[in-house]
């Protein structure tokens, strides 16, 4: 990024992370985070808790399960473009936020917003208009499941730049360490969400499409609250595209951002072949599929909470040149982790059928989704440690090296999901691809380290 004239005197409008108590300054990002994931996993349980009983107006559950299970996969490909810019807008925000260097801040911002408009425009004109075709990929043969996925995939992507804006909006604050607006205006539009899921879905009888309804509603709400933060004094950043423009600048963006977008758009086209596969096995498999994923979120929202953190604390710590600090940071988070990691574990696989009946009662999803569970038990400590590791490789602005063995791992599904003779098969294939992910990136990590004290060392001696 071009660097303007550096401002010596502490932004006052983020949470310094290169001086204090390491544990302290990770948990005040890493918690907000945390909660905000809580409420988003509290949000996803409700919205499948009142799918699952449109039957009370008229529909199948588990149609209705597996039509916004296959829809879903949509705006995860979509988070995937968000991340291009996202990911460059937080990490490069927090770096300048460590040299106290404003301008940069708000050049960052600005260019971001353009970018992120560009990428939203295109999302919202291929779901809006092509849905048919992304739904036909799966090659369901339930009518009643592709005409509720298109209408779903129809609504929310329509909105789609409510989803796009906010995630904006909220790497800004991530990069500046202030997680605890994120929790608090998005926590707000996931409240509105479970509020308006029941009437929507049931009150009104109008099933998936009021799923879809009360997630572009809250969206929005959230949205216009982020906007009139923006528009008052207490912005974070001055957002002026017409002032800031600049084609570097969006460029070193979409540059840093892209290896983790391109990553999370692989590894959706992934998911969808996967989940082809899986859809060959009937509704019943793509509903365990979509149940079993939420019920992951046990693993995967702690691990993005401290994802977040690292990827702050590292990337102001790095830009303030405290490497040391680094290390120890990421050493704190590894402590913190495991031991939480273990217990997902044995829940997960000791309390499988509890856990799945509180979504769904029909005797062979419920069996089928206990297996599911008990299989991708295995996995949880090592999402969570890939998740962790990949937001200190991102605060370091490596985001290659983690994005690369995230699309690797996920590759290695297809061939295997293929060779499956059986749901389970299919379930081994993911939970295994998981250890292998989140064994290779601690590894690389560590002896990322290993590597620069040599390298630290040998420019000390040169030094002398």
């Amino acid at each position: 990024m071009a660097q303007s004239t550096i401002h010596k005197r502490p932004m006052k409008k983020k949470i310094d992370l290169t001086t204090g108590n390491i544990l302290m300054k990770l948990l005040i990002v890493a918690i907000p985070t945390l909660l905000t994931s809580l409420a988003q996993m509290a949000y996803n349980l409700t919205d499948m808790f009142w799918v699952a009983r449109v039957d009370r107006v008229g529909f199948s559950p588990t149609e209705a399960v597996a039509a916004i299970g296959t829809a879903g996969f949509l705006p995860w490909f979509g988070i995937g473009m968000i991340m291009i810019v996202k990911v460059g807008v937080s990490v490069y925000t927090s770096q300048a936020a460590g040299k106290n260097d404003k301008e940069s801040v708000n050049r960052i911002a600005s260019n971001g917003l353009l970018a992120m408009l560009a990428l939203s425009l295109v999302y919202v004109i291929y779901g809006r208009y092509f849905n048919h075709h992304f739904v036909g990929l799966f090659n369901i043969e339930n009518d009643n499941v592709v005409v509720m996925a298109q209408s779903y995939l129809k609504i929310v992507t329509t909105f789609g730049f409510f989803l796009f804006a906010l995630n904006l909006f909220n790497g800004i604050y991530d990069g500046l360490g202030k997680t605890i607006n994120t929790f608090y205006i998005m926590g707000t539009g996931l409240l509105l969400n479970m509020v308006l899921d029941p009437l929507f879905i049931l009150g009104l009888g109008w099933g998936v499409e009021g799923a879809a309804y009360a997630t572009v509603v809250s969206q929005g709400v959230a949205l216009l609250v982020y906007l009139f933060i923006y528009a008052s004094k207490r912005r974070p950043v001055v957002m002026n595209p017409f002032r800031y423009f600049n084609v570097k600048a969006i460029k070193d963006i979409v540059f840093l951002g892209f290896p983790v977008g391109l990553q999370s758009m692989f590894m959706t086209s992934i998911s969808i072949v996967v989940g082809v596969v899986v859809a060959s096995y009937g509704d019943i498999a793509m509903s365990v599929a979509r149940i079993g994923s939420q019920i992951e979120a046990l693993s995967w929202m702690v691990a993005a909470g401290f994802q977040v953190a690292l990827s702050a604390f590292v990337g102001q710590n790095y830009g303030a040149g405290k490497m040391l600090r680094v290390k120890m940071g990421y050493e704190t988070s590894l402590r913190m982790l495991v031991p939480y990691g273990l217990a997902v574990n044995a829940l997960l696989f000791f309390f499988a059928r509890p856990l799945f009946g509180i979504f769904i009662s029909e005797e062979e999803t419920l069996r089928v989704g206990t297996e599911y569970l008990r299989i991708i038990s295995l996995s949880q400590i090592f999402m969570i440690l890939e998740m962790m590791t990949a937001g200190a490789f991102n605060g370091l602005g490596k985001t290659v090296i983690p994005s690369t063995i995230s699309m690797v791992g996920n590759a290695l599904r297809i061939p295997f999901a293929y060779m499956a003779v059986s749901m389970a098969g299919i379930w081994w294939t993911i939970s295994l691809s998981s250890v292998f992910k989140g064994s290779l990136m601690v590894v690389l990590f560590v002896t990322y380290f290993y590597l620069y004290r040599l390298r630290r060392s040998r420019d000390l001696i040169l030094e002398n």
